[in-house]
């Protein structure tokens, strides 16, 4: 049984905006599963509807084998959210916040202190558990909220652009807390608009734009679909005329190599230039990314949705004010 099932899901506002457009996803039990696109793609309304918030327009929604809406009371039990904006409070401590959510969910006196102990310590916040949440760094909140959103044991955690505005160093330390759960046999659905985190942390991925999902497969399926990718080899000397190497082109100083796994071919590359007489003074390596999937099945790269998606919100700004 999938953990979550959508069929043919659409979402239209109140002002007109097609949200969702006849979206259909089936998402296994126990996977990380990305939506990846820029913002305006639909990504926040479809967890919005995973997570109870909203009513679907049309089509059919089941989270843990539970329908909506008939019951939507079910699947709040089974599920953590952790929205896009900051959720815990600054003015409590990290333990405060944490017990605070264990009675929102009905978990009360010495179970509650039980429940919050728990938490801080898998979640790494132990020994900042006293201080105001005010003071913790970006990641160490983020952490903290995933942490609020797993005190009633949920089998299906959804996390909304969860490293959005933290540095490298940050983002990493919640991939880690991710990749933890995850290895806890959690279901883990989340959105993002980086390419890296899709990346190194989902087994698939659904890349949305315009509130419809254009391709959904494994990141590494993704980017061999594209193409080669390639290894640029500059050189100190002059190149000969037969390198012995098939898929390559020369242009002045350099050889460009196209191959499939450039990180992989490098080391056997690097000797057949060798043994040719090239005298190789450095390497740039190519990889397929993400971005060139999106390009590929979207029609735009990333930062040109980006871009085109905040024009849009721009010009609604300025037409309200007019």
């Amino acid at each position: 049984m999938s953990a979550i099932s959508i069929k043919n899901v659409s979402k239209r506002y109140s002002n007109g905006v097609l949200a969702a457009d006849g979206v259909s996803l089936e998402i296994a039990s126990g996977e990380i599963f990305g939506l990846l696109g820029p913002n305006g793609a639909g990504k926040t309304t479809l967890l919005k509807l995973l997570t109870t918030l909203i009513f679907p327009t049309s089509g059919e929604i089941e989270v843990g084998g539970f329908k909506r809406p008939r019951y939507d009371h079910k699947i709040r039990e089974i599920i953590g959210y952790v929205p896009q904006d900051i959720s815990s409070d600054a003015a409590l401590t990290g333990y405060e916040n944490i017990l605070i959510s264990a009675k929102l969910h009905g978990i009360y006196g010495s179970k509650a202190v039980e429940v919050a102990e728990n938490i801080l310590k898998r979640i790494d916040l132990w020994e900042a558990r006293n201080r105001i949440v005010r003071t913790y760094s970006g990641g160490m909140i983020r952490k903290l909220e995933i942490g609020q959103a797993m005190v009633h044991s949920p089998k299906i955690l959804f996390l909304d652009e969860p490293t959005v505005g933290l540095d490298p160093s940050a983002r990493k330390q919640v991939w880690a807390h991710i990749q933890k759960l995850h290895e806890e046999g959690i279901t883990i659905l989340m959105t993002t608009h980086y390419m890296e985190e899709a990346d190194a942390l989902c087994g698939r991925i659904a890349m949305m734009a315009n509130g419809r999902i254009a391709v959904v497969d494994s990141p590494a399926n993704l980017k061999k679909s594209v193409g080669q990718g390639c290894i640029v080899f500059k050189t100190a000397g002059k190149i000969p005329e037969n390198i012995g190497v098939e898929d390559a082109r020369v242009n002045g100083d350099s050889v460009t190599v196209y191959c499939c796994s450039p990180s992989e071919e490098l080391p056997r590359y690097l000797r057949i230039l060798e043994n040719a007489g090239c005298s190789v003074s450095s390497v740039e390596i190519k990889e397929t990314t993400l971005d060139d999937a999106f390009m590929k099945y979207v029609g735009r790269r990333m930062v040109e949705m980006e871009q085109w998606s905040a024009t849009r919100r721009i010009r609604r700004v300025a037409r309200r004010l007019e």
